[in-house]
């Protein structure tokens, strides 16, 4: 996850905050606007953190939180706080039509687990960095959004940007295959295999890992901007990061999929076969999703086998080499591969009936 220092404006701001009479009248509105903070003129949308730092607690605890449905024909409802000096400055705080707008994302059973922290700019630029327009604390399940009503430089309203932050939550609740690193980073599996993110990280112009100089290449984000375009078709908000995860009508297909109906865990399938009279026993197997491929044969006692993976154009991927004994198995890390051939015989020359199962993501 990202982690950002605390700059000198955040410790003067610090300052600011902590020596304000706690019966202070609300601001004039330009003084408002001078408490804000910097904004810059490519605006990152958000950063996420793991969890709040010391001044970030004692503005959470400042609010007041309440659940509101989110009206989407269900009996879903999401927490929403109002920090004090939000509830007596911002003019956009009303929390049900948050909530209401939450409801319309696509969604499953992580929106109850969501909190939704209104701050002033000021107190946002506190908690998520003063270049952030607003920030998810991954470890919380809270987002951090202004209780102000704008549009950013770059096109973004507030609820464009309260929908990247959902497309983090979103991706916090669902499973990566191995052995990549978790969704939050790397982007939901389906999303992520459309996405191409695997072949993206291995050519070195991805970095799940990394934020800083590279937010606009790191699929995290790329998904939740992607995901906030899916809510939003028609916004026109330029994208930023890498060309080739620019959303098309397939990514909003994979990102419902991942949203509605989530990856759980490899899927295994059982092939039941006899080996040729010469030569290796062919089997094509489709696979959609990036992730680890297992296989092991079995069926002949004390004997291996000899197993060799090939891509759908027959360049060799994988090999047993010395074969493989009944007990054991091989892996091999899909990534972008659709369609693989599986070639198996035993170490040793013998027809007979086997058995070899997969395990594929």
């Amino acid at each position: 996850m990202s982690k950002r220092p605390a700059g000198a404006l955040a410790g003067i701001a610090m300052i600011l905050i902590l020596v304000a009479p706690a019966g202070a009248a609300p601001r004039s509105p330009e003084a408002l606007s001078l408490l804000a903070g910097p904004r810059t003129a490519a605006p990152v949308h958000d950063v996420v953190l793991a969890r709040p730092g010391a001044a970030s607690a004692r503005i959470s605890a400042t609010a007041s939180t309440q659940r509101y449905p989110v009206n989407d024909g269900t009996s879903a409802t999401v927490a929403i706080a109002v920090t004090a000096g939000c509830a007596a400055a911002c003019e956009a705080a009303d929390p049900q039509p948050i909530a209401d707008f939450i409801g319309t994302l696509i969604h499953g059973y992580e929106i109850e687990l969501l909190t939704v922290q209104l701050d002033t700019p000021f107190q946002l630029g506190l908690d998520c960095g003063f270049e952030a327009e607003a920030c998810y604390y991954s470890g919380q399940n809270k987002m951090v959004i202004s209780g102000e009503s704008w549009t950013s430089i770059g096109g973004a309203t507030r609820e464009f940007v309260i929908a990247h932050e959902y497309g983090h939550h979103l991706a916090q609740h669902r499973e990566s295959p191995a052995p990549f690193p978790v969704a939050i980073d790397w982007g939901p599996p389906r999303w992520a295999s459309q996405e191409r993110v695997c072949q993206g990280w291995r050519r070195g112009t991805l970095f799940p890992d990394e934020y800083g100089d590279h937010y606009y290449s790191h699929p995290g984000e790329a998904f939740a901007e992607a995901f906030a375009h899916n809510r939003f078709p028609q916004a026109r908000v330029r994208w930023r990061w890498t060309g080739y995860l620019k959303p098309t009508a397939a990514t909003f297909d994979a990102i419902r999929e991942d949203a509605l109906a989530p990856w759980q865990a490899r899927r295994t399938l059982t092939i039941r076969s006899h080996f040729p009279s010469r030569g290796s026993a062919v089997h094509w197997l489709q696979t959609p999703l990036d992730g680890r491929l297992s296989l092991r044969p079995s069926g002949l006692r004390r004997r291996g086998y000899s197993v060799v993976l090939r891509s759908s154009n027959g360049r060799v991927l994988r090999t047993s080499r010395q074969g493989i004994g009944p007990q054991r198995r091989l892996d091999y890390t899909v990534c972008g591969q659709s369609r693989l051939g599986i070639a198996i015989k035993p170490t040793r020359r013998s027809a007979g009936a086997y058995k070899l199962q997969i395990q594929r993501p």
